[in-house]
């Protein structure tokens, strides 16, 4: 019978790119493997590949995110008096160019992209705190957060996969096109959008590492840690519609 020691020490001699696919078939022990090497690049290697991946995307789809940018601003002037219509569209002839919008996507993308790991794992280690986690530290369920984003950055290489074949840029994400109208600027204001946008099975993927890897490190069942996920995935949710019910009126 192998036990959790011998498994952990299997896993730690095992290459990086086993690991990624030990996530796929394997993740209890590939977790526990990940845990056992406890070093700082363990969480850097899964945020490279979604930081990667996240560049891909936003070069490949820029050109249709530039467009639809230009379409909405149109769509705005049209709506202002003539004098302020004017002063408005040379600002948008700086602000809406490749590079500025290139630079700009990249660069806040990017910075989302980390305080949304880091907002994961403060949340899940506070929660599993409260919830009686054993021998765990932030570091470890920092690592184990950014493993739980692999199916994420597969979701944005899938993404960049299909606007490169299709050459059409995706207006609605996930489950948005339930409720979308076609229309953007009224569809900002409905903020089933994007809570819908972020539901697909990459971030089911996603919500089902979390439940696996609050098991193995805070030492949980699996029913604490399906509790634990859900309320994480709500408060998601809800962080994702705020903005639409702060300013959806405005738009």
């Amino acid at each position: 019978m192998t036990t959790t020691a011998e498994t952990a020490s299997t896993a730690t001699k095992r290459p990086l790119w086993r690991l990624l696919f030990g996530i796929i078939d394997q993740p209890a022990r590939t977790f526990e493997g990940i845990l056992a090497r406890r070093r700082w690049w363990m969480w850097t290697f899964p945020f490279l590949i979604l930081m990667l991946a996240f560049v891909v995307l936003t070069l490949v789809s820029m050109p249709y995110t530039l467009e639809m940018a230009r379409e909405q601003a149109e769509l705005r002037l049209a709506e202002l008096p003539a004098s302020q219509a004017e002063a408005a569209r040379a600002t948008m002839e700086v602000s809406l160019t490749y590079p500025v919008m290139l630079a700009t996507s990249l660069g806040f993308g990017i910075l989302a992209l980390l305080v949304g790991l880091a907002a994961q794992a403060t949340f899940l280690y506070f929660s599993a705190l409260v919830a009686g986690g054993d021998d765990m530290s932030f570091g470890s369920v920092f690592t184990v957060s950014a493993w739980t984003r692999l199916p994420l950055a597969l979701g944005l290489l899938v993404q960049a996969g299909y606007i490169a074949f299709t050459t059409n840029g995706i207006r609605y994400l996930g489950l948005s096109f339930l409720v979308s109208t076609g229309n953007l600027l009224e569809d900002a204001a409905n903020p089933l959008v994007p809570l819908l946008s972020k539901i697909d099975l990459f971030w089911i993927w996603h919500l089902f590492l979390i439940v696996v890897g609050l098991a193995v490190v805070a030492r949980f069942g699996r029913g604490k840690s399906l509790v634990l996920t859900l309320i994480y995935a709500a408060l998601a949710l809800g962080f994702a519609a705020l903005p639409s019910l702060l300013f959806g009126g405005m738009m």
